[in-house]
């Protein structure tokens, strides 16, 4: 049978059943679980692995029921009775009744216990060994409280016999020293009831069954209360005591009669409020405290339906959906009818307020579950009030709706009201009231420190409208229809978080379905579903404007921004404002100028930082969209902007400067928004010419671009050249001094010790106008190259460089037209140049390989260079740059960092593929057969797995053999482990297959320019490092196996000879491992390379670190079981010299280490090494 298990074991997913929802359709492994099932016993006598198996997989499929588990259904009962069958049989071990037990507890936890329970069997038969089974349990056995658990619900269906307990005793009552049954199963709840595990829940049901009995409750309900009051209220019980105490009391509470319990329950009301469970900090507890109070309540009060309750009449959808139309008289809802009216003479006792006050606090209370249980009893106990009384707690909710009160009491309030509503017991009379708090909520935000709260109260708003949609007819919700839409749309356009998006959609959808009167409603809901509100951006940009073009909506659109989210405090809801300004200005472009822009201009002068910063941003961004519409409309801006607009923009940024608002933290946000309004009011063509405003400007901007912070700087970056462009087109001998002026100090300042200086200012010259570039580009880019140069001073500013790259870049695109004419070939030749040169830019520091960021912006320049050339001068493309430049991006796409091979990869695929086709490509028709236009468009480019197989194949090609190999190396001996599998298994693929193909010449010339690209970067450890454990996992695939062997290559000695230099004098410990690693390679080459090599380690041997000499003899020992038999050493030595390297403590002092050492050089029969200064003594 564990056979079987195992075999099941194996065909199980190894994946947990996520995703399948409710795709399932009937419980289809039926019979594999009763196999389950009846295979216990052998599973439970087969070793414990097997037990382990067959439990997980059974766990496992009733798990994928767990959201549909009614499918169970039909199948439950014969689940159930093969366990109690096997639970019933007296020669069964308890460890078998112990798995059935764990077995029946994840069907219940699938299921539920309400629903297995009423199928458990509850025969008088299976009360006694029920019972005693029960009895005889360790309550404190952690390992088998499944058989608790299952045994306390099991007892709990069969407390419910329906004939007197006494008659189970099997005794008078004369005999004093037995219990009756009655007192075991009381003493079994009164043991449970405080444990610690799930067990308390269980005795939680049970007594709750047991106690409520007709013969049990007049001998045992009361002194069960006593006794919860005692242990709960004692200083040193737990909280599993009162969890478990509160617990069974909520279960009496709940299953109980009320005639037998209101005798009780003004005494539970007193034990609750005055044992301070409110106060203690488990929410557990804090929930079954109002679960007990709202059901004392319900207690207090007769069972009833409130006759003056509102009644929802008509349900048709159709109907709901034409109601609008004005063509169909509907029957109104029902409403209470006079004799109704008539209130029922109700004794409603005092206790009740007292239930009511506990309730109404709870709702404010800190945890959101409590504030959900308070407000569902709120519900049923105001439903068998009166409705004077009602109404009355609908109007003390109504009161915790004020500013005074915390988001806790705001989200509580929403919570009950729409439990009142959904219930029928918020009246219509009272919406007048609850509208406007609606409204409120929906758009509650508290600050608090960087961030806010009121997300949960928004959402809860949502809530309230959606309960309110389903709640009241369609002429109730008529007159209030307009707020209602206008706020749920308000909060799915521009609330901050996507659960609030989404719930305010999702209830402007089930008002639409449910009402039928939201204008627009149908036309909306398409636009604004559940998943396009999901991205923020496309909420506020996209949503909001289709929605604005509706006039209804409009104003409140644009009224709830400006009063609420220009000034929020998340500066991204500020930008994502500021832009949808923007977009909404051509719904109401007179609104905009006449009322929002004053406004705006009023909060920029505010003392609020966040009301500045957002004001300014949407001052720019909605004067832009007003001079945009100008021109669509052929007028001019000054007709839809008052010239008192004009005189507040051209003063802004001055009276900033005489406020100092530019310093200090603050100062930074004020920066980035000036330099976007400059930016704006430049596009927009604001009349500020030869004005002193754009000295001011411009003298910010010049500030902005020396900042430390680089946001600031790309602002001001993004500002200059539409700010030139308007502000500095002329010929006038002052623009043409001013101009000449900017572009000489902006060269200078290349120079400057600050890399900050020189990153902006690089940019800033990148950014000129063609009017500007044209008369000074000599010394433009002569400046720009300039500063290229790496000195002592500059070697770690890559920052710089790349930079000083995108600006050349820049320039470049900017003057394509003069390619080959003021761009001389020079210029181009030497522009080249700082490309190539920023290609080998590897600079590092503390945050890793910085040099990739001027690589990339170099790949970006080869690339952009490269084709405008092929459109303008191919003749300026030689065959020897054209091959640099496929080249270096064939090396970087194989590199290690996947941005960069990836940047390098699609780059390499466009020059290719270039139209106009780039001239002089070498082996061009090789590459378009590599890298088709298909596969390129869809080759995913960050994948290793996708690029290597591809690129490796070019290695055949001689003009990109160095390129690739010199990439490869780094990248097979790199420490990613994707990495180095997917770029090792690439290359040594290719290799073998090149060898068969080919034959060793080709392996030997890629041999060749390995050594020679060791020796062109000997000492260099960004690349010997990887050279070394590049040739380590390369001489172990067995690719070189043959060229090792080959009697006419030197490869094995130039690599030798280089390895020895290389970690000759190292004190790198890591690197000194790397190379002990390819020195133990070298013993399965049968020459003197061997010989050599074993040398070298056993000078590693007597290393003066303890970890070097321990690494040499472990990894030795390691080559010699590989490669001992095919090495040079005698064979008949091997096992004693590797029995000394595995005995020997590589951690005794090097004195007594050099003798074994010595001994082992005499069994591998080469020579022992001296030391120097032994050396000396000797000559």
């Amino acid at each position: 049978m564990s056979t079987d298990v195992e075999k099941s074991d194996e065909n199980q997913k190894d994946e947990e059943p996520f995703g399948l929802g409710c795709a399932l359709e009937l419980f289809s492994e039926s019979v594999e679980v009763m196999n389950m099932i009846d295979s216990i016993k052998s599973v439970v006598s087969a070793p414990i692995s097997v037990f382990e198996r067959a439990y997980e997989r059974f766990v496992y499929i009733l798990t994928q029921y767990q959201e549909q588990p009614h499918l169970l259904d039909s199948h439950l009962e014969v689940l159930l009775e093969k366990c109690i069958a096997l639970i019933r049989d007296q020669s069964n071990p308890p460890e078998l009744k112990h798995a059935v037990f764990k077995y029946m507890h994840v069907i219940i936890s699938v299921r539920g216990y309400k629903d297995v329970v009423k199928r458990l069997p509850h025969e008088v038969a299976d009360f006694e060994p029920v019972l005693q089974m029960l009895e005889q349990q360790d309550p404190s056995d952690s390992d088998t409280w499944f058989t608790r658990y299952v045994l306390l619900l099991w007892l709990s269906i069969i407390v419910m016999i329906p004939f007197h307990m006494s008659r189970l005793d099997g005794f008078t009552n004369s005999n004093d020293n037995k219990k009756t049954v009655m007192q075991r199963v009381f003493e079994v709840c009164k043991v449970y009831i405080v444990v610690p595990d799930k067990c308390r829940d269980a005795a939680a049901y049970l007594s709750a069954r047991f106690l409520t009995r007709s013969d049990t409750k007049e001998h045992y309900l009361k002194s069960y209360f006593n006794w919860t009051y005692e242990i709960s209220t004692n200083p040193e019980s737990s909280v599993f005591v009162k969890s478990g105490c509160l617990a069974s009391i909520a279960m009496i509470l709940k299953y109980g009669k009320r005639e037998d319990l209101v005798a009780h329950v003004g005494n539970l009301l007193q034990w609750i409020i005055s044992a301070n469970f409110k106060n203690d900090p488990g929410t557990n507890i804090q929930k079954l405290v109002y679960k007990n109070i709202q059901r004392i309540g319900l207690t207090f009060l007769p069972v009833r339906i409130a006759s003056w309750r509102y009644q929802r009449g008509n349900r048709s959808l159709a109907s709901n959906l034409s109601a609008g139309d004005g063509e169909k008289d509907f029957l109104s809802p029902s409403s209470p009818t006079d004799s109704n009216e008539q209130e029922e003479n109700i004794e409603v006792p005092d206790e009740v307020e007292e239930v009511i006050d506990q309730l109404i606090h709870g709702l404010a209370c800190n945890n959101s579950v409590v504030r959900w249980s308070a407000a569902k009893g709120i519900g049923r106990v105001t439903g068998r009030l009166p409705k004077d009384l009602a109404d009355e707690v609908v109007g003390t909710i109504l009161e915790s709706f004020n500013p005074r009160e915390g988001d806790a009491a705001w989200h509580g309030g929403c919570l009950a009201l729409a439990e009142l509503g959904r219930r029928g017991l918020l009246l219509p009379v009272r919406l007048p009231e609850v509208i406007p708090v609606i409204q409120k909520a929906l758009f509650y935000d508290e600050p608090r420190g960087y961030s806010s709260v009121g997300s949960h109260v928004r959402d809860a708003a949502c809530y309230l409208c959606w309960s309110f949609a389903r709640a009241y007819d369609t002429s109730v919700l008529k007159p209030f229809v307009n707020q209602i839409a206008s706020a749920l749309l308000v909060a799915t356009c521009f609330d901050r978080e996507i659960n609030c998006r989404r719930a305010a959609a999702a209830a402007f959808q089930e008002n639409v379905g449910r009402q039928g009167t939201f204008p627009h409603g149908i036309d909306i809901v398409t636009v604004a579903d559940f998943y396009a509100v999901s991205i923020r951006s496309n909420a506020y940009l996209n949503i909001s404007v289709y929605i604005a073009q509706f006039n209804e909506y409009t104003m409140t659109l644009i009224t709830h921004l400006i009063d609420r989210k220009v000034d929020h405090w998340d500066i991204a809801v500020r930008e994502l404002t500021a832009k949808a300004f923007h977009n909404l200005t051509p719904s109401a472009p007179e609104y905009m100028a006449k009322k929002v822009l004053p406004s705006l201009f009023e909060k920029a002068t505010s003392i609020d930082l966040n009301s500045r910063h957002g004001a300014i941003l949407a001052i720019g961004e909605i004067l832009l969209a007003l001079s945009r519409l100008s021109e669509d409309k052929g007028v001019k801006m000054e007709d839809l902007v008052t010239v008192e607009t004009f005189k507040q923009v051209e003063c802004l940024i001055r009276n900033f400067q005489e406020r100092l608002y530019f310093r200090g933290m603050g100062g930074e946000l004020m920066r980035q928004a000036c330099s976007n309004l400059i930016e704006k009011c430049s596009l927009a063509h604001m009349p500020f010419h030869n004005t002193k405003v754009i000295e001011d400007w411009l003298s910010l901007l010049n500030d902005c671009l020396s900042y430390e912070v680089q946001i600031i700087r790309t602002c001001a970056v993004h500002a200059l050249l539409p700010f030139f462009s308007e502000y500095f087109k002329g010929d006038s001998v002052d623009l043409l001094a001013k101009k000449e002026m900017i572009v000489t100090r902006y060269v200078k300042e290349m120079k400057s010790p600050s890399q900050v200086n020189r990153m902006g200012y690089s940019l800033a010259l990148g950014m000129l106008p063609d009017f500007m570039l044209k008369p000074h580009l000599n010394i433009i880019l002569a400046g720009l190259i300039e500063a290229m140069c790496i000195d002592q001073h500059t070697q770690k500013w890559s920052e710089s460089r790349r930079d000083i790259i995108k600006a050349i870049n820049s320039i470049c695109c900017t003057l394509e037209d003069e390619l080959g004419k003021e761009i001389s070939s020079n210029d181009i030749m030497a522009i080249y140049e700082v490309y190539f040169t920023g290609l080998s830019e590897y600079t590092q520091d503390k945050r890793g390989d910085i040099g990739a960021w001027v690589r990339e912006a170099s790949m970006s320049g080869l690339q952009t260079m490269t084709l405008l050339l092929a459109k303008k001068c191919p003749h300026l493309l030689t065959s020897q740059v054209v091959t640099k430049v496929v080249a270096g991006l064939a090396q970087q796409a194989v590199e290690k960092i996947d941005r960069t091979r990836a940047l390098a990869g699609k780059m390499f695929s466009n020059i290719i593929h270039s139209d106009p086709r780039v001239p002089n490509i070498p082996h061009h028709d090789v590459l378009v057969g590599i890298f088709s236009q298909e596969e390129c468009d869809a080759l995913n480019w960050h994948s290793a797995n996708s690029t290597f197989p591809k690129f490796v194949q070019l290695i055949e090609l001689e003009e990109f053999t160095y390129n690739l190999m010199l990439g490869i190396i780094t990248s097979v001996g790199g420490m990613t482990e994707t990495l180095v599998k997917n770029s090792s298994s690439a290359l040594f693929t290719y290799l073998k297959e090149q060898e068969k193909k080919k034959g060793l010449e080709e392996i030997q010339r890629v041999c060749e320019t390995i050594s020679e690209i060791f020796h062109n970067y000997q000492k260099v450890d960004r690349i010997t490092v990887s050279i070394l454990r590049f040739l380590s996992r390369i001489m172990t695939s067995g690719c070189l196996t043959n060229i090792l062997d080959f009697q006419k290559s030197d490869f094995a000695k130039k690599i030798l000879k280089l390895v020895q230099l290389e970690i000759a004098g190292c004190r790198d410990v890591y690197k000194l491992v790397d190379g002990i690693d390819v020195l133990c390679q070298f013993i399965q080459v049968r020459s003197e390379v061997c010989s050599t090599a074993l040398v070298q380690l056993s000078i590693l041997l007597c290393h003066r670190q303890i970890y070097i000499r321990r690494s040499t003899a472990t990894k030795l020992y390691e080559a010699l079981l590989v490669y001992g038999d095919n090495s040079v050493i005698p064979s008949e030595n091997l096992d004693e010299i590797m029995n000394i390297l595995s005995m020997t403590n590589w951690e005794e002092p090097l004195e007594n280490l050099r003798e074994i050492r010595n001994n082992l050089c005499t069994l591998m029969n080469i020579k022992k090494p001296v030391s120097k200064s032994v050396n000396k003594a000797l000559t």
